[in-house]
């Protein structure tokens, strides 16, 4: 499906949309909930949760409802999984193939590109380097004090759209794997190109109804040339 108008900011989701990090994810998330003494649920539930495209926090809670209310031991979890996703996840990320591509591409007729993610903001510019991708992103909006998750759309009219006064919203898309991404598209008055390639689950996310869809980030180009 062809996008039906130029877009001019085009904002990233990043596990799952430019880079594939499920197994970094999972690895780190069980040897944070051993490490304290917690449960470790079946895989398949893991990636069920980890498809929603939450904050690290409330994945937490949702692997472990007992910590609903151990704010707390919430915020340990959350350091001891950071701790283990530098030591140990790094490495087991790999890029999506073509992302750097596709990039490139969209970059090369003069879109503007930034990435907006509830992952740690550190842990996105390690990769970003490593793959080499840092040179085509304007900016990165991660998981910090003070910024919201998506898909609460105060990052979209707070913190985005101020650095891009010159772009309208119709000429802004977002492009993710998860619901969170189509949830915050839409709360925020923009469209949405849902990367079904990625991690979210698919009968949720077409329920969302995004606007449009690709089914590899090599197709993304085209796409969005029209």
């Amino acid at each position: 499906m062809a996008a039906n108008t130029r877009f001019d900011l085009l904002i990233f989701d990043f596990d799952g949309t430019l880079c594939d990090t499920r197994v970094a994810i999972g690895h780190c998330l069980e040897r944070a909930l051993a490490t304290h003494g917690r449960s470790i649920p079946p895989p398949g539930q893991t990636a069920s949760i980890v498809s929603k495209g939450l904050s690290l926090p409330e994945t937490i809670i949702l692997l472990d409802p007992s910590l609903h209310a151990q704010s707390g031991a919430v915020t340990e979890m959350v350091s001891t999984y950071r701790s283990f996703y530098r030591s140990e996840g790094d490495g087991l990320v790999t890029m999506v193939p073509g992302a750097n591509i596709a990039l490139q591409d969209v970059r090369a007729w003069g879109a503007k590109c930034i990435v907006v993610s509830n992952k740690g903001t550190e842990a996105i510019h390690r990769s970003l380097e490593r793959f080499e991708l840092s040179h085509l992103i304007e900016l990165v909006f991660g998981e910090e004090p003070g910024v919201p998750f998506k898909p609460d759309p105060a990052l979209l009219t707070d913190r985005i759209a101020p650095k891009f006064p010159q772009i309208a919203k119709q000429r802004m898309l977002m492009v993710g794997d998860t619901e969170a991404d189509i949830q915050f598209a839409h709360a925020g008055g923009i469209a949405c190109c849902w990367a079904t390639y990625g991690f979210g689950d698919p009968r949720r996310c077409t329920a969302l109804s995004p606007e449009y869809h690709i089914d590899s980030i090599g197709d993304f180009p085209a796409f969005v040339r029209g």
